[in-house]
């Protein structure tokens, strides 16, 4: 064996592997200038992938998706994977971060979950564990210590900690749902290390609240997460991971639908999602040997399901469900192509302050009590000629018949109730709602606040503030008043509940291109919640069962809802953005057709006056 090896323009001991030349090269970074200008090293790709050739040999087998899946995974920081069943995912998923922990070993954490600990050992972390027993039976001096019964690998060995092994620096299997329950990452989430990997696999089983838990996990400087999983519903913790970015215009967008392997920026930090398609499979011959989906799967699920189902769509040709926004309160798109989210550009100071409460104390169902202020008043530029409602004035500062009314939300925070002093919640409640409203100068008579249920609260609020405070029924039935200003048919006619009334006149407005100020908070779960016909009314889906679904109470929006009622009752229109000249259009074109159809009549029918 040589003394000296001269390999990617660099003079290396003889007498070191291959293994550890690649390793060095990777913790590096792959390729550098030298001392004399010259660039050495093949780049972090080679490199990365030449480590994994070597320790892992012929067990792994490259094709086109998982040298992809590799590539994405060194340039980003979050890696959303969406794909039909057998496309490799997970496999790809293992082998990147356990080469990369054997870079790093020593300040690196990597956290792999999926639903349950048998769903862990039989997919993700059970393919952590063979490319790991053969990278060690090739390599021994490889870092990482097997604890099967811990789902753990860790880096210190028993001999070598003195002081006690550090558990950190290793891989850990996290099971996130215990029975039926989701458990999620609490015991985790605060974990800190110079470098912190994750893959959360089956994503699409998971609640969105899981990818909330991954927000905690951004505070670590070095941090790379994978979600895999197969596309199912746009909303789930995989399709909320994979979002297409703002600027794609989200899953409402019109993301390409073309059966081809594809890649798109997502909504999170340096977030790439990676679309693999059945039908574009490396491997629709079956000629690589080794278990990723092949044209005769393919076939055969489309003889048992059909082209059209979502069982083909999800399982073989792994894209994403079209229509996943049709059934929801709001979406994204929506709120961005109505201007929802911009800043108010008011017409003058004549603005109505509206203050909010969606309350929740004594810990009920682990629900927050909100607290918010809304503002009404009318927009600088004109709008169409049915946007406001005002006589017209000749002063340009007052709103004409060509100025949209609007509202903005300003604010909104969770009320803080200490259960452990004694002093009752409802008395907590009253005293900072009290206090920010003074501060904001909100009257009382222009407050308003969710009184189902809780009939201490309203006399709290009438004894130890002012009885005009205003107290909203959620619970109750839908109102008797028009839907909006358009839609002239009573609200009881058109929805099942008051709730349903409350929600869907949020979207009213918005639709109404009359909503400024929303935060990426309330949109997510106003995007969260469903809707559905019962007999010909829209009704919102129980709060029961979308917090079994989220994780979660939706308490911003309802506490949004409520400030929306409230402006409502001091005069606001929803003016739902149908257009004055396409209203009259639409009515000169149906005297047309009457008066036709009344000479059609007159000429078809039997005369019997004498002539």
């Amino acid at each position: 064996m040589p003394l000296e090896l001269d390999q990617y323009g660099i003079i290396w001991n003889g007498h070191l592997s291959q293994a550890k030349i690649e390793i060095e090269m990777c913790r590096r970074g792959g390729s550098w200038i030298d001392k004399k200008g010259n660039v050495v090293g093949n780049g972090m790709e080679f490199h990365f992938k030449k480590l994994q050739e070597i320790i892992f040999g012929s067990e792994k087998m490259w094709h086109a998706w998982n040298e992809l899946q590799m590539r994405e995974y060194l340039q980003n920081r979050t890696i959303g994977v969406i794909g039909p069943a057998s496309s490799g995912k997970t496999n790809g998923a293992a082998t990147d971060v356990l080469a990369d922990y054997y870079c790093w070993p020593e300040c690196t954490t990597v956290i792999v979950c999926s639903t349950t600990k048998e769903r862990l050992e039989d997919r993700v972390f059970g393919e952590i564990k063979k490319y790991h027993r053969i990278a060690k039976r090739n390599f021994p001096w490889l870092p990482g210590n097997l604890i099967e019964g811990r789902l753990r690998v860790v880096t210190d060995s028993r001999t070598e900690a003195i002081d006690g092994r550090d558990f950190r620096n290793g891989i850990i299997g996290v099971p996130c749902k215990r029975g039926g329950d989701y458990v999620g990452l609490g015991d985790f989430i605060g974990i800190k290390n110079k470098r912190v990997r994750m893959v959360a696999d089956e994503l699409q089983l998971l609640p969105p609240a899981f990818v909330m838990s991954i927000s905690n996990l951004d505070k670590n400087p070095d941090l790379k997460v994978i979600g895999l999983g197969n596309p199912k519903e746009t909303m789930d913790a995989l399709g909320t991971f994979c979002e297409p970015a703002y600027e794609l215009g989200g899953w409402d967008g019109g993301i390409d639908q073309t059966p081809v392997t594809k890649t798109w920026k997502t909504r999170r930090p340096d977030g790439v999602c990676i679309q693999l398609v059945g039908s574009d499979s490396p491997n629709l011959d079956g000629k690589l040997g080794i278990p990723l989906i092949t044209q005769e799967a393919i076939d055969r699920d489309i003889a048992q399901y059909g082209k059209d189902s979502l069982q083909f769509t999800m399982m073989n040709q792994g894209m994403m469900p079209r229509g996943q926004g049709s059934r929801r309160v709001i979406t994204r798109q929506l709120c961005q192509k109505n201007g929802a989210l911009d800043d108010p550009q008011w017409l003058n100071g004549n603005i109505i302050k509206i203050g909010f409460l969606d309350a929740a104390y004594r810990g009920v169902g682990g629900d927050r009590c909100v607290f918010g202020e809304l503002q009404v008043g009318y927009e600088s530029g004109p709008a169409d000629a049915s946007a406001g409602f005002m006589p017209n004035v000749v002063n340009q500062n007052q709103p004409t018949s060509k100025h949209r009314q609007i509202m903005c939300l300003m604010d909104q925070m969770v009320v803080p109730v200490n259960v452990k002093i004694d002093v009752e919640a409802e008395d907590q409640i009253v005293s900072f709602v009290k206090t920010q409203c003074s501060m904001r100068g909100i009257s009382p008579e222009n407050f308003f606040f969710d009184s189902g249920m809780r009939t201490g609260l309203v006399s709290c609020f009438a004894r130890n503030w002012s009885p005009q405070t205003v107290p909203i029924d959620c619970g109750g039935k839908p109102s008797d008043r028009m839907v909006s200003h358009q839609l002239q048919q009573p609200c009881h006619t058109y929805y099942k509940k008051f709730i349903t009334e409350l929600w869907y006149s949020v979207r009213m407005v918005i639709e109404g291109g009359q909503m400024r100020g929303l935060k990426d908070g309330v949109i997510h779960e106003g995007c969260l919640r469903e809707w559905t016909m019962i007999g010909n009314l829209i009704e919102v889906e129980p709060k029961e069962k979308m917090k079994e679904k989220t994780g979660k109470s939706p308490d911003l929006f309802d506490a949004l809802a409520i400030g929306v009622e409230g402006a409502r009752r001091r005069g606001f229109v929803i003016n739902n953005n149908l257009k004055v000249d396409r209203t009259q259009d639409d009515r000169h074109w149906g005297k047309k057709m009457k008066e036709a159809a009344r000479k059609q009549w007159k000429t078809d029918r039997l005369d019997y006056r004498t002539k």
